[in-house]
């Protein structure tokens, strides 16, 4: 029986590959995980957590880019992540469409920015000052040159916000490679291989679009155990945050507010009032720098260069400290 199986092995692999196959692993032991081949082809809403909580991530980053670039309020919402044939989406994409292949290193492939023409348009209109209308085009009618730069100025926003997402997870540097307008030569998957579509809706106030994010489902084999039992919170200081974190506060706008004096009187007299009328007070030696109704600092009331001023004395120690 053994001679027959050899037999029948030997028109396949070599006797020194079979050899190989045959002897027991260094240290008697070795170490067998199970890989369900067609497991890829099986991925829905839900199955990948921890993707979907970098995207979401990446959606409210995204969304604050936009605001900063176009100066319109718009709103980005991560649809989930599917998956589905390459070729399949690849035949659905209407040309000419405004593709863009990206690296995302160290991640094995290539991925894919899908742009709606039709939200690549709006945006355009929207950024050089025009109402974001969407105009009357020829369905054979490309992006211009101005329309495509204008593209890989939002991708590379838009790869600096993913990246940041991803941090969590694994540190990803995401590399534009090219932009192309016809599917045939934006394939970053063969046909029949399994894809995960990340779908983006951007709503701006007049009209949007969607942003897919395309990637093989063998680009996330590296980390496929973290991004289906999710993200897990780190313990002590996050280095990569906090830098960021500390930059954003310090550009935060705060509105402060200094009360001088207040005083009751009754609603009677409050309806006597009328224009002329002088309510003495008593200037305050001392007053209090508020934010938020939260006293911060003490200070001094007076004048600086004609205008009315505030000299700052002592923080104020709050409650509890």
């Amino acid at each position: 029986m053994a001679d027959e199986e050899s037999a029948g092995a030997k028109g396949l692999i070599s006797d020194e590959e079979a050899s190989a196959l045959l002897e027991k692993p260094a240290g008697g032991k070795g170490e067998v995980k199970p890989y369900d081949l067609a497991g890829t082809q099986r991925i829905t809403r839900g199955r990948l957590p921890a993707l979907e909580t970098i995207h979401e991530t990446f959606a409210r980053s995204f969304r604050v880019s936009l605001f900063n670039l176009l100066q319109r309020e718009p709103q980005v919402t991560f649809e989930g992540v599917r998956s589905q044939k390459a070729g399949d989406y690849l035949a659905a994409v209407t040309t000419p469409a405004s593709l863009d292949i990206c690296r995302l290193k160290p991640l094995p492939g290539n991925a894919l920015f899908v742009f709606d023409p039709t939200l690549v348009f709006l945006m355009v209109d929207t950024y050089f000052g025009g109402p974001g209308r969407n105009v009357e085009r020829a369905a054979d009618r490309g992006l211009t040159p101005t329309e495509v730069r204008f593209v890989q100025l939002v991708l590379r926003q838009a790869a600096l916000d993913l990246s940041l997402a991803w941090t969590p997870v694994a540190a990803v540097e995401i590399e534009l490679v090219k932009h192309e307008s016809n599917p045939l030569f934006a394939s970053v998957a063969a046909p029949t291989d399994t894809v995960l579509v990340n779908r983006f809706n951007i709503e701006l106030p007049s009209g949007g679009g969607a942003l897919d994010l395309v990637m093989p489902a063998m680009m996330i084999e590296p980390l496929r155990e973290v991004l289906t039992a999710g993200i897990v919170a780190r313990s002590g200081r996050d280095e990569a945050w906090g830098p960021t974190l500390a930059t954003h506060l310090r550009d935060a706008s705060v509105e402060v507010r200094c009360v001088l004096t207040e005083f009751e009187i009754s609603i009677g007299e409050l309806k006597r009032l009328k224009p002329g009328d002088v309510l003495p007070i008593d200037a305050p030696r001392d007053v209090q720098l508020l934010a938020g109704g939260q006293p911060l600092y003490e200070g001094k009331f007076g004048v600086s260069r004609g205008r009315n001023a505030l000299k700052i004395l002592a923080p104020l120690r709050r409650s509890g400290q």
